[in-house]
């Protein structure tokens, strides 16, 4: 059941260190520009120049938990004053400013985020020039915080929720856990956690689940990118694992090692024990338990396509692609998994992706072209035939929905809605009711 899965999700990012490092920048290029604008700052040296006043920031995105404390720090190698902020981008666009006293040198702002929300942007204010630029979010690897049930899809009155706090995995009774909803939080660890309950009809979902029928316990791995890591608790995997363990209580463990950035050539590195960036340690214990099932669900980095080359060509050509799924496919067969599955690129809303594209100034990568993707689906499925493995199309039906912008992010015509989320999901549960 997913409850368990979670926790140890939740924690996988951290093990090891003291503190999940957000990202470090070292302004080998400009990523700071002032609120709402192109108005890039200057990098020279591996220092970033403030000739004015103004607020300049950088974004970083994904979630980030109610309660959860972030630090940002760097270094001004001038004399000046500067202040260091947070924007944090709520529901409905609203944002709401925090500011630190002013600073001389080197400074340090701690934040404690009064809610969830999908967005935070970094500030820096004052004239000079600055060094070392460090973003962390504070927590202790040894506590794990988790929600019982995590996740529910129900038009009937949904279960009561549980927190429940662990210490090098012993349960810990009334534990310090402040709630906002069906968020939590355990402050002096910095641990968080959130429930989902969402009200909806379900006999779509309830139809397909109803046939699969689990003879015996079945543990799944998924590896992807953004579309399959981001949104946790409530993304597609959460919504298919809650189905099918509803109609084959207990007989499903999924386990979700997707990592938001990853094409099919960094799940290879990190296979190899090369990852890199903030979770360069995802993958660190996903051999330390068998798997069955095998989903793979990548395409949108491995086809975004640089404007320097007039979009011509992906990231990952069809060869790249071709060599690295070989090397993937292998190292799940000698993991002994019987049944892998490749899942094709989601489609896009590419005209939302190209108007992004043209209004960017700078070098850049363009996603979504329907003409890549399907060069890229191509290739699975003529790898599936070749290996005898499953291939599941969700490219198709997708892109012929009338309403498919519904299921995509409206600001990057990518990334799936809870609306995509379910249709990944019933999408999937109806496969298996096909295939079983």
């Amino acid at each position: 059941m997913k409850k368990y899965f979670f926790l140890l999700l939740c924690t996988v990012i951290f093990t090891a260190i003291a503190n999940e490092t957000i990202f470090t920048d070292n302004f080998k290029r400009s990523q700071w520009r002032t609120p709402n604008t192109q108005n890039w700052a200057n990098v020279a040296d591996n220092t970033l120049i403030l000739d004015d006043d103004k607020l300049y920031i950088r974004y970083a995105g994904g979630e980030h938990p109610f309660g959860a404390k972030y630090s940002f720090s760097l270094e001004n190698i001038e004399d000046g004053e500067f202040k260091l902020g947070f924007y944090v981008y709520i529901a409905g666009n609203k944002v709401s400013q925090y500011f630190s006293e002013k600073l001389t040198h080197k400074g340090e702002f701690t934040l404690e985020l009064p809610e969830s929300v999908r967005n935070i942007g970094i500030i820096i204010q004052g004239k000079g020039k600055y060094r070392n630029a460090k973003l962390i979010r504070i927590v202790d690897p040894a506590y794990k915080l988790t929600a019982d049930p995590i996740y529910q899809m129900t038009s009937e009155e949904p279960q009561p929720v549980t927190f429940i706090l662990y210490h090098n995995e012993k349960e810990i009774p009334n534990a310090d856990i402040q709630k906002n909803g069906l968020d939590a939080v355990h402050p002096p660890s910095g641990a968080t956690t959130s429930a989902y309950i969402v009200k909806a009809d379900t006999a779509a979902f309830d139809a397909a689940a109803k046939n699969i029928k689990l003879t015996k316990p079945v543990s799944v791995l998924y590896l992807g990118d953004s579309l399959t890591h981001f949104d946790l608790g409530f993304n597609h995997v959460d919504k298919f694992d809650y189905f099918l363990n509803k109609h084959n209580p207990g007989k499903a463990e999924l386990w979700n090692y997707a990592c938001g950035g990853d094409d099919i050539q960094r799940i290879v590195q990190r296979l190899n024990n090369n990852g890199t960036g903030r979770w360069k340690n995802r993958y660190q214990d996903i051999w330390s338990r068998s798997y069955d099932w095998a989903f793979i669900l990548l395409g949108h980095n491995d086809t975004k396509a640089s404007s320097a080359k007039n979009y011509t060509e992906p990231v990952i050509t069809p060869a790249q692609q071709l060599k690295s799924y070989e090397i993937l496919i292998a190292k799940l067969k000698e993991k002994d998994i019987k049944r892998i599955i490749l899942v094709s690129s989601t489609s896009s809303n590419f005209d939302l992706c190209r108007a992004n594209a043209e209004k960017n100034k700078r070098v850049h990568n363009r996603f979504g072209d329907p003409k890549h993707q399907e060069n890229f689906n191509t290739v699975l499925q003529e790898l599936a035939q070749k290996h005898s493995l499953e291939y599941l199309d969700v490219y198709t039906p997708m892109k012929a929905l009338p309403d498919k912008a519904d299921l995509l992010n409206p600001r990057d015509g990518v990334h799936l809605t809870p609306a995509g989320h379910d249709f990944i999901a019933l999408e999937t549960l109806k496969y298996l009711e096909k295939t079983q």
